[in-house]
Formats: C-alpha cells, structure tokens, sequence
C-alpha cells in the first residue's frame, strides 16, 4: 500500500512540473511589448536625445495588428542584440503630435469626382476612375461624403522619411522605427517588411 502511494505521488509531482513546465513557456511565447518593464519607454521627443551610440526607436500601439505581426520579432531583437531598443506608445497624449497630419493631408490631396444622385453614380466630365485606378504611385480609394460627393480619397502619405530631430518626425501609421547613429538620423522603416528589413529578420 505505501509502494503505491509513494509511486502515485510521484506520479503527481511529475505532472506538475510538466505542468509548470508548459505554464512557464506559454507565458514566455506570449510576452507582449505592453508586458516588457526591461524595454524603455520614451516620449516621441527623446528620439535623438538617448546616450547610447546606435539605437532604434519603436514607435508602436497596443491596437496595432501589424505590430503584433512582427512582435516576437522585436521582443527577440530586444532581448539579442547589443544595438538599445526605445519604445514610443503611439496611444499616449504625449505622442500624438508626432502623427502625420492625415486631415490636411485629405483637404488637399483628395479629389470630388462626381456625385451619387437617386442611388446612381454621376461622375464629373473630364473624369476618368481609370486613371486612378492605374496610377503606380499613389494609392486611391472611392468614398461618398455626407453631401453625396463621391471622393477619390488620396491615401499615400507624403511624411518626411529623414528627420533630423524630434520636430520633423512624422510617423504615418505603425509598425515605424527610426535608427539613430553618433546622435544622426541613419534609417527610417514603415510596416512589417520595413521593419524585418531593418531588423535583419528573414
């Protein structure tokens, strides 16, 4: 009887270290940079104003799926490299004035092409949707306003992609980096390609 209730018992205490075990390495697979205390954290202003010679600043936020794409590519980055890793939290009120201004981006850049009369669209002379359709270098949608005004919505930034201090940073959308060497603007990287690019990651 004591045989059996010493094997049942290690039994036990091996489920539990297993059980541990699996419960340890879960947690890890799922660290998010929200969860990271040893990452530091940083207002947009302090991009240029770090000590260490070579450093990247993350600029993320939490309800960003593309960050959460390359997350654990960053978390390992953080936590492998010798080059310092700074995040920037694109949600807090600090930041918000490192957005790039997209509403005085539109009131230039967008265009009314025609108007939605009776439920039917009636595109302006001289207007041709192909023309936007083709277009390689700026990417166009189509939306209708409160007016009826069907606009063509002008939806490629023109941001400065080589700021060289904290006042000409604009991030238009996350995942971004910016690598600074010696105090200087080195690289500026924008969505998961960019990032991996930047990163080194295959």
């Amino acid at each position: 009887m004591l045989k059996k209730s010493i094997t049942i018992a290690t039994i036990v205490l091996a489920l539990v270290i297993v059980s541990g075990f699996i419960f340890v390495s879960n947690s890890n697979n799922n660290t998010t940079i929200r969860d990271l205390n040893d990452i530091n954290k940083i207002d947009y202003q302090e991009t240029f104003a770090q000590t260490a010679n070579d450093f990247i600043v993350y600029f993320w936020q939490d309800s960003c799926k593309y960050c959460e794409e390359i997350e654990d590519d960053v978390i390992k980055y953080a936590n492998d490299s010798n080059t310092a890793l700074y995040i920037v939290d694109m949600l807090k009120t600090n930041n918000q004035q490192a957005w790039y201004n997209w509403e005085t981006h539109h009131q230039k850049y967008d265009v009314v092409i025609g108007k939605l009369v009776d439920g039917e669209e009636k595109i302006n002379d001289g207007i041709d949707i192909e023309d936007f359709q083709n277009e390689t270098l700026v990417s166009w949608s189509f939306n209708t306003n409160q007016k009826n005004d069907i606009i063509a919505t002008h939806n490629t930034p023109f941001a400065n992609l080589e700021p060289q201090n904290a006042e000409e940073i604009e991030i238009t959308g996350t995942p971004t980096m910016i690598r600074v060497i010696n105090g200087q603007f080195d690289t500026y990287a924008v969505g998961v390609d960019g990032i991996k690019a930047l990163l080194s990651v295959e």
